[in-house]
């Protein structure tokens, strides 16, 4: 998966405008400083009411980049779109300048070290806007998806079913067909299920006055996708999506969660990153 998404760094914008650009033209700095760490989060079966984290978690390195490419591609698109004749400066943070920082600490880093590098070029006073993205922490669960996530990874919930325990009762009781999620196959159909790999990007967006150095503006963003294949028969989860199809649909999400922090204040929770088909004549999801 790690090799894939990095592959797709190739289609990255370049570090010059591709096309010239009216002398009158405004310039925007692009600046990604999500760094290349992708988080693999996995939901555990817990055997007690007493469970600090229910969650394993991986930090997997991404090469060649990648990840700061997706994003730069998703705020060229947006800021392209506003000023189509404008002229786009593209910057990323050294990814070592993120190496040991706590996920609850690195959006506040990350910015910190970008106006920093920033500072030091003389020409950012006379850029219209910069726009940088840094990765965001989320404490609590949100919408199904778990605890504890930061910047840019995939969430597996491989559990088909849930029961809610009562520790004085010393019962438990099954909540059924409760919890499942909408979720979406590899084809774009729509299903539903309990279970999903759910890509995630939880990006927080400032925008700097050149000039000040100041914020003007910010934006978070906590997107996802849920993927399900009820027609896989692969017994885990993880392994109903294909690795391809996977990374392209993270690509996409990571751009389009970029290209959305320009110009949308939050919104939902997902961000469906293709057309949903109806469901036609198909069999429900397997619980």
């Amino acid at each position: 998966l790690v090799a894939a998404i990095a592959a797709h760094a190739q289609s990255g914008p370049a570090n010059a405008v591709t096309a010239p650009a009216p002398a009158s033209a405004k310039t925007y700095a692009l600046v990604s400083a999500v760094g290349d760490q992708f988080t693999y989060v996995r939901q555990k079966e817990s055997t007690g009411s007493n469970v600090i984290d229910n969650f394993t978690r991986q930090v997997i390195k991404v090469p060649n980049n990648a990840l700061n490419a997706a994003v730069l591609r998703g705020l060229d698109r947006a800021v392209a779109a506003k000023e189509p004749d404008s002229n786009r400066v593209y910057i990323t943070l050294a990814q070592a300048e993120m190496e040991g920082v706590r996920p609850q600490d690195r959006e506040s880093v990350a910015l910190g070290k970008v106006a920093t590098a920033l500072e030091k070029m003389p020409e950012h006073k006379q850029w219209e806007k910069i726009y940088v993205v840094v990765p965001k922490f989320l404490l609590s669960e949100y919408s199904g998806m778990g605890s504890k996530l930061q910047g840019l990874g995939v969430y597996i919930q491989p559990l088909s079913s849930a029961t809610l325990g009562d520790t004085e009762l010393g019962v438990d009781i099954d909540v059924g067909t409760q919890g499942e999620s909408d979720t979406t196959d590899p084809n774009g159909e729509a299903t539903r299920s309990k279970r999903y790999v759910a890509p995630f990007s939880y990006l927080s967006l400032y925008v700097l006055d050149p000039k000040t150095m100041t914020v003007i503006e910010k934006n978070n963003r906590h997107d996802f996708q849920k993927l399900f294949d009820p027609n896989s028969p692969a017994l885990d989860v993880a392994n109903t999506i294909p690795t391809d199809f996977l990374a392209s649909r993270i690509e996409r999400l990571i751009e389009r969660s970029a290209s959305r922090a320009v110009n949308d204040k939050e919104g939902p929770a997902t961000v469906e990153v293709v057309e949903v088909k109806p469901v036609t004549g198909k069999a429900e999801p397997k619980k």
